[in-house]
């Protein structure tokens, strides 16, 4: 049964799905390389799989891979693409529902954390991430963080030129804390071990761009 928190989950992925493939390039040769390593043999999670992005050619690698996402008409597209009968589907909002087993590799990509309503889910989403990670797992999410002087909350309004015409989607996004996170995770019993401004492994140092945040179970 879908509830109301689900629906605010699944509000943006329904609302571009079928366009979604024309707003993101495939991933590079340089992150999908990243992943591999973290991931070793698997298995891998990622939280917002969305239409398969990621998910697709790293299960082509050989890497078992689960996928959870709240948006319905996302997961319908991805299962619709060769390959995907490779990936496990797990239909919910990924700060309230589990997938099932346990993983080398958790990711939450592409500021997906940021599309939870407030911070109270955010913090539940990393405790669930942790929770489903393997003794030698690590937790490795893409994020951008606030500014001071930021919303709390934004809505932002996207017109995108796509092969059937001008499309236009809402992202809603709760802001993120660099500490805040941090603090999540290390409550989660986890530590930060990394934290880069690209797929390169190049260290944040507090720009104004994504950061990929990498972390791993203090009991290994």
């Amino acid at each position: 049964m879908r509830t109301d928190a689900d629906d605010d989950a699944a509000c943006y992925g329904d609302g571009c799905a079928d366009f979604y493939d024309e707003i993101y390039p495939p991933p590079s040769r340089t992150a999908l390389s990243c992943l591999k390593r973290l991931a070793g043999d698997g298995p891998l999670l990622e939280a917002g799989v969305g239409t398969g992005r990621y998910a697709l050619p790293l299960a082509a690698h050989g890497i078992p891979v689960h996928g959870i996402d709240a948006s319905a008409a996302m997961l319908a597209v991805l299962r619709r693409k060769p390959g995907a009968a490779a990936i496990g589907i797990t239909l919910g909002d990924f700060s309230r529902v589990a997938a099932p087993g346990r993983f080398s590799l958790v990711v939450c990509l592409v500021d997906t954390l940021s599309l939870l309503p407030d911070a109270r889910r955010q913090a539940q989403a990393v405790a669930r991430f942790a929770a489903a990670l393997l003794p030698h797992g690590h937790l490795l999410l893409e994020t951008t963080f606030s500014m001071s002087d930021e919303a709390t909350t934004r809505n932002v309004d996207i017109a995108l030129s796509t092969r059937s015409g001008l499309r236009m989607y809402r992202v809603r996004r709760s802001a993120l804390d660099a500490q805040l996170l941090d603090d999540w995770a290390a409550d989660a019993g986890l530590e930060r071990i990394a934290r880069w401004r690209d797929w390169r492994g190049e260290d944040w140092n507090g720009e104004c761009s994504p950061a990929l945040s990498l972390y791993r179970r203090k009991d290994r």
